[in-house]
């Protein structure tokens, strides 16, 4: 079994002991980085002929005229696994693995969107007064081995786990047809291999569904290929066969893993700008402001660290894989977290 180095989630502590000799020429810098506020767009999404629906959490937004995706959901929804390097700071997007391809299908089929659903999270983008506080990033990016660089005069954003690039930017790194309709909010993506396939079979099977499905494909649907269907297979003892894959317990600690990396990266970046606009305050009433500020944050960063332990814990349990590696997680966790309120404690 694969020993894995549990990260930890937050390095605040060692962060804050590394800021605490430069806090005082800290306070006129204007190089770190910057906060934008932007509005969720309603949006519908389609990727490959099948409508599919953000995660909760995540939007697409327009900032200086450009519309902005989440890169790990539409790399999922273009099949491929994404894997984030907090090290040095790089998001890389690459083909999957045949494990990892299993649980992408997966993964998608609880993203699909009905129309009710589609409409109705559009109406609530639509009517929500809520914005979205988003960190600039500064992230490299690699897309099937390759790097691609942003445009000098854009930029990437980071919110609640989610690195956010123009869309334009993640349709040329990734070379996929991905598409924004301004006037009906539709984004659209199609893969190299759903071009192919709809080419092949001249455009049949669209907008519902892959071609034969449904049963009208020679030998596909009830039974009707030898040996598939039914009890039809020999040796099952009449009995239905379970051909669900299971996804890999490596597959599964490593998106977890990915999702604690991110969660440090926007944790060490928000508390981070909170703790210099502290040192640079003048006033008791600002100051007072700003510690309000960073305990609602580490608040939501418990609650999101608490929300990844139970997907995970939910995804081993699922595929048969013991759960014993959350504790460690939980470990790590509790174990930054009271660095980081000594050193809260310490600004009072």
């Amino acid at each position: 079994m694969k020993t894995f180095k549990i990260k930890s989630v937050m390095l605040l502590g060692l962060m804050l002991c590394m800021l605490l000799p430069h806090a005082a020429s800290a306070q006129g810098d204007s190089s770190s980085n910057k906060a934008i506020v932007a509005k969720p767009l309603p949006v519908s999404l389609a990727f490959d002929g099948q409508k599919l629906e953000l995660p909760n959490g995540q939007y697409v937004f327009e900032y200086q005229s450009r519309t902005y995706v989440p890169v790990r959901f539409v790399s999922y929804a273009l099949q491929k696994t994404v894997k984030w390097n907090s090290e040095t700071a790089t998001v890389t997007v690459a083909e999957p693995t045949a494990e990892e391809a299993a649980a992408l299908k997966k993964q998608l089929a609880g993203a699909i969107a009905d129309d009710a659903a589609a409409a109705a999270a559009a109406a609530a983008a639509t009517a929500s007064p809520v914005s979205i506080r988003l960190t600039e990033v500064q992230a490299s990016f690699v897309f099937e081995g390759k790097e691609q660089a942003l445009p000098a005069n854009q930029s990437a954003f980071y919110s609640k786990g989610s690195i956010y690039v123009p869309i334009r930017f993640m349709a040329e790194a990734s070379g996929a047809a991905i598409k924004w309709d301004s006037k009906t909010g539709a984004v659209t993506g199609e893969t190299a291999a759903y071009q192919q396939e709809q080419a092949e079979a001249g455009g049949s099977g669209s907008g519902g569904g892959s071609a034969g499905s449904g049963g009208t494909q020679p030998g596909t649907g009830e039974g009707s290929q030898p040996g598939t269907g039914g009890s039809s297979q020999p040796g099952t003892g009449g009995g239905a066969v379970d051909n669900t894959p299971k996804v890999a317990y490596e597959v599964i600690t490593s998106e977890a893993e990915g999702k604690l990396d991110t969660l440090k990266t926007e944790a060490t970046s928000t508390l981070t700008n909170l703790y210099m606009s502290f040192v640079a305050a003048r006033d008791e009433a600002t100051k007072e402001q700003l510690k309000l500020q960073a305990q609602t944050e580490v608040a939501r960063i418990k609650s999101d660290f608490e929300a990844i332990l139970a997907d995970t814990a939910a995804k081993l349990t699922a595929n048969g894989h013991s759960t014993a590696v959350i504790a460690e997680y939980r470990t790590a966790f509790e174990k930054d977290l009271a660095t980081v309120l000594s050193y809260a404690e310490s600004l009072a």
